[in-house]
């Protein structure tokens, strides 16, 4: 398999969806980028029951570079890398900021809302297309989720 050749991309991410299923994980993101003359394979699990643990990420690693090697689709050398999306995990959607309810986040809209592009707030509730977030001064805010750019969780250490 060459980096290039979307089928194969796309059979190596069918395969590592079902090894991380099979491990009662969800497949968070995956990518296959070239580095010199390897490949480096990037597969983030994650947990809706919690958070992934090293022995989640060593366990479904170890399951995959065995299936990986039984099927022996990639030609070149590669590496293997799986983790967790951390504690300052992406919020890709709606359902991701549902699931974070109550969480400190930080936005960045692609267009000004209330003269502004960065938001820093707990989300306190997520209703229809927009998140209403809790800024400083305990003013509430609702951003349209299309108009955001990146948003990531807030490390709090309590």
């Amino acid at each position: 398999m060459k980096p290039s050749d979307q089928a194969g991309l796309f059979q190596l991410r069918e395969i590592a969806e079902a090894v991380v299923k099979d491990n009662f994980l969800e497949l968070f993101d995956f990518t296959v980028r070239p580095q010199g003359k390897k490949l480096i394979l990037t597969v983030v699990l994650d947990k809706k029951s919690g958070a992934v643990t090293l022995d989640d990420c060593t366990q479904t690693s170890r399951d995959l570079e065995k299936r990986l090697d039984e099927l022996d689709l990639i030609q070149a050398p590669y590496l293997l890398e799986v983790s967790s999306p951390g504690l300052d995990r992406p919020l890709r959607n709606l359902d991701d900021c549902l699931r974070f309810k109550g969480s400190l986040a930080h936005f960045v809209t692609q267009e000004p809302v209330e003269g502004q592009t960065s938001f820093r707030g707990r989300m306190v509730e997520v209703q229809g297309d927009q998140v209403e977030l809790l800024v400083e001064g305990g003013k509430r805010l609702r951003l349209p989720f299309g108009l955001v750019k990146t948003a990531r969780l807030v490390v709090e250490f309590k």
